[in-house]
């Protein structure tokens, strides 16, 4: 049997799935049943593990370990295998969560607590490495069809930057393991044999350090500087383990590999070519499928073409399922295929099929990152034509179709979701991402759903059906209770790229709803008046509703934002009639002369309008109807504060109409603008004395009557802020503003003295500690 750290060297030495095809490490995994090694046991459990037979080979992991000692090398080699088999099993799942890599690391770990001092402890201890960096491995196909998760791409980094930091300690472990047999007087035969296996590992380790950097490019779109970047850390990492390993071994020879690997990742095709040249001096690429399919791999992106068809022939003969197992071999021929222009699209589907039977659900996988790979290349090359170069979509949705049909959902969901964004037909873009969007509903991920249909429509908006998929994409989007900011973004974008589809209505009428129930009436009226809902009734019906509840202060720049809503509609002669019947209730007299010209009408709005624009010299306004009682009530009032001069009439005006019963500070304000100063009194107290809150009404009441042009209102008002200080604690903020506003009316009685004498009076017995309160008292005196 060949020995343990040999088996190590092929099981760890793990590839990343490229976009280009860079080779798998685990090669004996790949290889066919036949005798590959000196260990028919391992030849046996890889292929059985490659086959995905993994009940088979668990039986027989089980009867090795049950047949060997723990401490043995056989128990360590065994238990190495169950780890490598529960790893397999784990990538055949959509998500190698960090509870997986702990289970497929549980052998390991299970033997290392029970024997701490276990002589394969080193070698056990890099199997836990290979676990995480196959997890890893696995989030990079994930993100390689999904760019967008940006949570896999940060924990693929995390999981990468975790296996250097372990690899770096291990190879120091394993140099001061060497250092301490070397120091020992005696070397038996064992001693040199572990002297041996830990030369191998250390060399081992080595290759997996440039690997990892390797890993890293993957993180990065192809041709970005950030690729370039990690690409040229790889080769530094590669030149730099050149130089701590022999001249003459099996990891230099990986390494060199690797270095060539990272030439062509910084897309350095010229220096590629010339470093694999040396590197196939050494190794002869008809020897190694991974040196061979490389040698490939440079011809292709050399604009090689022919030459690249001529070894894939030699290799493939007229049967290609039929050639020699070789994944880096397979991957690489798929990667021609797709580049072809004389492709068979069908052909190259129907190897990546082969590619699955050939190889598993991993090497499906890693055909599938090839695929959408040599796609998104395509959809963003502007000179692609789409005649005879450029890949069918079709052939990815029809991968996900199966993924579908064999029960994976969530994978299925992402190929279409690649299908969608890369198709370059509107139609049937809409088509595959609602294809794509049934399957993440389906694997429970509404939001991804939601994204995906989103993101097609934005990028296909002519598509058919695209304003209809973004309105399912924020229904889909609500089932994860994101911020109302994010919905109301998405209906805008409804409402914004199709104002003409019929979908733009129901999406206003849901903005609208979230709008007003976060009190932004104005924007929902905007909303409702840019898409004419109901005729413009709704959008009438919410700037009624801002109109009433806004400050009169804000009134002019409402009346602005209105005005700006309407502009472009007032050449349709009803929405321009309702406009003016809107504005008699609503618009400050000094905004009616702007309204659109409108034919005579008998209506009571057009009376109410004439009558507000003739001012004092206005006839008799006949009594409103019962439904505009509230509103032309509510403008005349406003017209009466905003402009003394038409209190009087208004307020008679007013008065003589039926009035409802009880009594209001309107009434007050209107006996108060009549001089029926005891009136307003009486009004007031009646209000007072029925209040459960009488201090509002007191301070209102002040206010009126000072703000009044009779003197017997004025001097009143100087009894009302005496009274609503005397409800209020002594010295208080409140307290001291209320004797100002008292002090103030006096002043402006012309009872300048008293005024003087009140003011200095409280400054000397209950001075404010407010610094502006002392300044009005000052100013007063």
């Amino acid at each position: 049997m060949r020995p343990f750290a040999l088996h190590v060297l092929w099981m760890l030495v793990l590839a990343l799935p490229q976009l280009h095809a860079i080779a798998d490490q685990n090669s004996a995994a790949q290889m066919p049943v036949a005798r590959v090694t000196n260990d028919r046991d391992a030849d046996l459990i890889r292929e059985l593990i490659r086959r995905g037979d993994f009940e088979t080979a668990e039986r027989l992991i089980r009867s090795g370990l049950r047949s060997a000692t723990p401490i043995s090398d056989a128990y360590a080699r065994q238990t190495v295998w169950l780890s490598e088999l529960e790893t397999a099993r784990r990538r055949t799942i959509d998500n190698f969560e960090n509870e997986d890599i702990l289970a497929a690391q549980q052998p390991i770990a299970e033997l290392i607590t029970a024997y701490p001092e276990h002589p394969r402890r080193l070698f056990l201890e890099s199997q836990q490495i290979a676990v995480e960096l196959a997890a890893a491995e696995h989030d990079l196909l994930a993100i390689m069809v999904n760019p967008g998760d940006t949570d896999r791409g940060d924990r693929a980094l995390r999981r990468l930057t975790d296996a250097a930091a372990k690899s770096e300690s291990l190879s120091k472990a394993v140099a001061e393991e060497k250092t301490r047999l070397n120091s020992q007087t005696s070397m038996s035969p064992s001693v040199m044999a572990m002297l041996g296996d830990l030369t191998r590992l250390e060399q081992e380790t080595q290759v997996q350090i440039v690997q990892i950097k390797l890993m890293e490019t993957e993180l990065f779109p192809a041709g970005s500087n950030d690729r370039l970047a990690a690409a040229t850390a790889a080769l530094q990492s590669a030149d730099q383990a050149l130089t701590r390993l022999p001249s003459e071994c099996q990891a230099r020879n990986e390494v060199e590999r690797l270095r060539v690997v990272a030439l062509l990742r910084s897309e350095d095709f010229e220096r590629a070519r010339r470093a694999f040249d040396e590197l196939a001096r050494e190794v002869s690429p008809e020897s190694d499928a991974r040196v061979r399919a490389l040698d490939i791999q440079i011809d292709l992106h050399s604009n090689r073409q022919t030459d690249a068809i001529k070894k894939l022939n030699a290799f493939y003969g007229k049967q290609p399922s039929q050639a020699p197992l070789s994944i880096e071999m397979d991957l690489v021929r798929l990667e021609s295929l797709l580049t072809r222009k004389d492709t068979n699209q069908n052909g190259a589907g129907d190897w990546m099929d082969a590619i699955g039977n050939r190889h598993g659900a991993y090497g499906r996988r890693r055909a599938e990152t090839i695929a959408i790979g040599s796609l998104r290349s395509q959809s963003g090359d502007a000179s692609a034509d789409g005649t005879g170069n450029r890949m069918d979509p079709s052939i990815i949705a029809a991968q996900g179709r199966q993924y579908l049909r064999d029960g994976n959902p969530l994978r299925a969901a992402q190929l279409l979701a690649s299908a969608a964004m890369t198709e370059s037909n509107p139609d049937h873009a809409i088509q595959r991402s609602l294809e794509a969007a049934a399957a993440f509903v389906a694997a429970k991920q509404p939001s991804d759903a939601a994204d995906i249909l989103a993101g097609v429509a934005k990028l296909k908006p002519t598509g058919n059906g695209a304003a209809a998929a973004h309105l399912q994409a924020v229904l889909l989007k609500t089932q994860n209770k994101p911020a109302a900011s994010e919905i109301e973004a998405m209906l805008r974008t409804t409402i914004t790229m199709w104002p003409d589809s019929e979908h733009a209505p129901q999406a206003g009428n849901w903005l609208i709803k979230l709008l007003s129930a976060d009190m932004r009436i104005v924007e929902a009226a905007e909303v409702a008046t840019e898409l004419g809902l109901d005729h413009y009734e709704t959008a009438l019906e919410h700037w009624r509703r801002a109109f009433r509840e806004r400050d009169p202060a804000d009134q002019s720049e409402l009346t602005t934002r209105m005005q700006q809503a309407f502009a472009s509609l007032m050449d349709e002669a009803d929405v321009a009639v309702r406009y003016r019947q809107f504005a008699a209730y609503f618009f400050d007299r000094d905004a009616l002369n702007d309204l659109p010209e409108s034919a005579a009408s008998e209506s009571y709005s057009e009376t109410l309008l004439q009558f507000r624009l003739r001012g004092k010299q206005a006839t008799e306004l006949p009594a409103p109807p019962a439904d505009a009682l509230d509103d032309t009530v509510a403008r005349l009032m406003q017209d009466g504060r905003q402009n003394a001069s038409l209190r009087s009439k208004i307020a008679s005006q007013i008065e003589s109409w039926p009035q409802p019963s009880g009594h209001s500070l309107a009434k007050a304000e209107r006996q108060i603008w009549l001089g029926k100063i005891e009136d307003a009194k009486a009004t007031i107290e009646a209000l007072v004395k029925d209040s459960a809150s009488p201090g509002a009404i007191i301070r209102t009441a002040a206010t009126l009557f000072g703000s009044s042009e009779h003197t017997d209102a004025r001097r009143e008002s100087i009894q009302w802020w005496d009274r609503l200080a005397a409800g209020l604690p002594v010295g208080s903020d409140d307290w001291h503003q209320a004797k100002i506003e008292s002090i103030r009316a006096i002043k402006q009685l012309g009872d300048a003295e008293q005024a003087q004498q009140r003011a200095r009076y409280i400054l000397l017995t209950r001075p404010p500690t407010a610094p502006d309160l002392r300044r009005q008292y000052q100013d007063l005196q």
